[in-house]
């Protein structure tokens, strides 16, 4: 295994960008987290610097600076789209590199599915409620249903620390059932033998 510099453990998941087998090491993972952290802090800098040049001026934007920004939050959008595989990719390398399927992100999606789900229903239904009638909605008739999303919320949390547990731990050394070791560690033995 070739020694990278970390920006080139931040791009290998790029270049391995729909790949979910195999395994990924904590340099990979981490430095790519990294790098898309930074991304997105400069590219959210460097908008909110564009609404405060707006707002300092005191002058109404022109529809040329407001196209610019809306072209600038669209390309932030078709960026987010595009690093999404990679990100899964990464993670589910991850958990094999562990010894552990992907289907625990899997779990973790759908527990973030049934969640969200959850939310817009009692959410959408206290709105429709407080639209039908002038008084207030009965506390009593929600407050379950925001129960069982704060419980729900409260397990994702749990589960979320589990799978950065997960990510810090150190991987099998060897070849495990998803491929070799990505640090080349099961090459020792043919090396010293």
């Amino acid at each position: 295994m070739q020694e990278l510099n970390p920006i080139g453990w931040a791009l290998r998941p790029l270049k391995r960008y729909a790949e979910f087998s195999g395994r990924s090491s904590r340099a990979e993972l981490w430095w790519f987290v990294l790098g898309v952290f930074a991304f997105w802090i400069a590219a959210m800098i460097l908008g909110f610097a564009a609404v405060a040049g707006i707002g300092a001026s005191g002058t109404q934007p022109s529809a040329g600076l407001l196209g610019a920004f809306g072209i600038t939050w669209l390309i932030l959008m078709v960026a987010f789209l595009a690093l999404l595989v990679p990100w899964l990719a990464v993670q589910v390398r991850r958990l094999h590199d562990t010894d552990r399927s992907g289907w625990w992100l899997g779990g973790f999606y759908l527990l973030y599915l049934v969640y969200a789900v959850l939310m817009g229903s009692v959410m959408f239904g206290m709105l429709a409620s407080m639209r039908a009638g002038s008084t207030p909605p009965d506390p009593a008739a929600f407050g379950a249903g925001f129960g069982v999303v704060g419980l729900i919320g409260l397990l994702q949390f749990v589960y979320m620390i589990v799978l950065i547990v997960f990510y810090c731990l150190p991987g099998t050394a060897g070849p495990n059932r998803f491929g070799p070791d990505p640090y080349g560690r099961d090459q020792f033995d043919k090396i010293f033998a």
